[in-house]
């Protein structure tokens, strides 16, 4: 399959611009940067192309990525320069490939899910140990339960380490969107903890 060429990526810039802005903004086409994942895209008023003065130039934009593989724009403000961008979402990409060996599709941009972590048995009997390697990875990242916030006591709001052991041994721990901060980093961590660990997500429509 012939991959789409740097035209095809300036194409679907220009056109989201267009739709953003309207017919006000221009793309540096001098100055586009190719990675193996993506193209970056620089873009000013066509009013400073014109004038070249500082008071045409639009303030608060920066650099607009596309995936490769996915079209997906991903635009950033001006206190993201293009490399400290380009890490983070190559930082991002590879969670995603990471995290897709355990669940196929699993979506980092736009995806939205629950969790659920099947109750811990293990004909070995180190289901103790599989247990507290679970725990201090869900209290790292600090699970709440969904929709039980109390202003009066902000800590109720929060798994314990006895109500996550509880349920581990009993049943499943299905948690909530939304449940923590972070949920790449969640999964990454409990990938890199126990590879054989029995979860799955559920897509939230």
């Amino acid at each position: 399959m012939q991959e789409n060429s740097k035209d095809e990526y300036l194409k679907i810039a220009k056109e989201y611009l267009l739709n953003e802005y309207g017919d006000i903004v221009q793309i540096f086409e001098d100055d586009i940067s190719e990675t193996d994942d993506t193209f970056c895209f620089h873009y000013q008023s066509k009013k400073f192309f014109e004038t070249l003065k500082f008071e045409h130039q639009f303030v608060g934009q920066g650099p607009l990525f596309i995936l490769k593989r996915s079209k997906k724009i991903i635009s950033y403000g001006s206190a993201t320069g293009e490399k400290s961008g380009l890490i983070h979402i190559i930082n991002q990409l590879n969670k995603e490939r990471l995290i897709r060996i355990f669940y196929k599709d699993y979506n980092i941009w736009d995806g939205k899910y629950d969790l659920i972590i099947n109750k811990v048995e293990d004909e070995m009997g180190f289901e103790e140990l599989i247990i507290a390697d679970l725990v201090s990875v869900l209290l790292k990242h600090k699970i709440w339960k969904a929709n039980q916030y109390n202003s009066d006591n902000p800590n109720d709001y929060y798994y314990t380490e006895e109500e996550i052991k509880e349920t581990l041994t009993k049943s499943p721990l299905i948690l909530k969107r939304p449940f923590c901060e972070n949920l790449e980093n969640l999964l990454v961590d409990l990938i890199n903890k126990d590879m054989y660990l029995d979860w799955t997500l559920s897509e939230v429509k």
